[in-house]
């Protein structure tokens, strides 16, 4: 016998005006900075465009995961297409680090053979990169929206805010007389944020699309939560994973030391409210009157 609580996503707490203003204000930040980078000669401006375009993407996804989370699941879909937020992360992940690469050949060259840089013109965009993802970020941050979706974009912002600053202290450096060089080493610092971006994306994307236990859940402690209920005699073929990046699922056989179907029905029911408590929002249990007698060693 198989019973399931399931986990319901409501609306989201942030509202779409906010992501679709910050989605709007960062495309055109990216261009003005691409633009830019051209006109002023500035490598360390066109990393950050570089970042800038990942915060686009990451935004995005955002937006899409929150259209697309809201349609529920269907026959095809039975859990919905949650995990369309994952793919558009790790698609994301994939540009940064192609993104870092290049920068990083590209300041090597010009560490060797620096072009003439507009050092206040770099600044200026600089600040406005810092005035747009700063306050994206706090707008976001404002709304309350704690999911990992929202969250995660707002990191974004954060860290493109912090490229930006980069900018600004290397415009600011070459306008008052530091040598152009400058611009492309400020660059490096920028590509290394975007490697560790982009490698922790990749990371978080694969353990949820491998299937992987969620980071944070202890399989013990999960399975100590369902074995502390006084009719659960064992618990075996324990299994726990992310749908998305907020949704954790589990499944598992449980033995249980009641006489009817009703009583296993109540247990099974208070057990996964047991889970919920501890972030599990859809639980599958297959309750039992006595131990499976395939109780293969790779099934938990």
């Amino acid at each position: 016998m198989a019973t399931g609580a399931h986990g319901h996503h409501h609306a989201l707490p942030v509202s779409a005006g906010v992501l679709r203003f910050s989605l709007v204000a960062n495309v055109g930040l990216l261009v003005v900075q691409i633009v830019g980078a051209g006109a002023f000669a500035s490598l360390a401006l066109l990393a950050d465009a570089g970042h800038q375009g990942s915060d686009v993407v990451a935004l995005l996804v955002a937006v899409v995961a929150q259209a697309v989370a809201s349609r529920g699941p269907n026959d095809d879909y039975t859990f919905g297409l949650r995990r369309v937020e994952v793919m558009g992360a790790l698609a994301n992940a994939v540009l940064l680090l192609a993104a870092a690469a290049w920068v990083v050949a590209e300041a090597v060259q010009r560490l060797g053979d620096p072009p003439e840089v507009s050092g206040w013109g770099v600044a200026t965009l600089g600040v406005a990169g810092l005035v747009v993802n700063g306050g994206c970020a706090w707008l976001l941050h404002r709304t309350g929206d704690r999911s990992y979706n929202i969250r995660g974009a707002a990191l974004h912002l954060v860290g493109d805010a912090a490229g930006s600053l980069g900018v600004v202290v290397a415009g600011t450096a070459v306008a008052i007389g530091a040598p152009d060089w400058i611009d492309a080493m400020v660059a490096l610092p920028i590509a290394a944020l975007l490697v560790g971006t982009g490698a922790g994306l990749v990371r978080r994307t694969t353990r949820i699309l491998l299937e992987g236990t969620p980071a944070g859940v202890e399989p013990g402690e999960l399975a100590e939560v369902i074995s502390c209920h006084e009719r659960v005699a064992d618990v075996h073929h324990l299994h726990i994973w992310s749908v998305d990046s907020t949704t954790v699922a589990l499944s598992a056989h449980v033995v249980v030391d009641v006489e009817t179907l009703h009583e296993a029905q109540l247990v099974a029911a208070e057990v996964e409210r047991l889970l919920a408590d501890h972030g599990v929002a859809h639980a599958t249990l297959a309750v039992e009157c006595h131990p499976c007698e395939d109780d293969h060693p790779e099934g938990g």
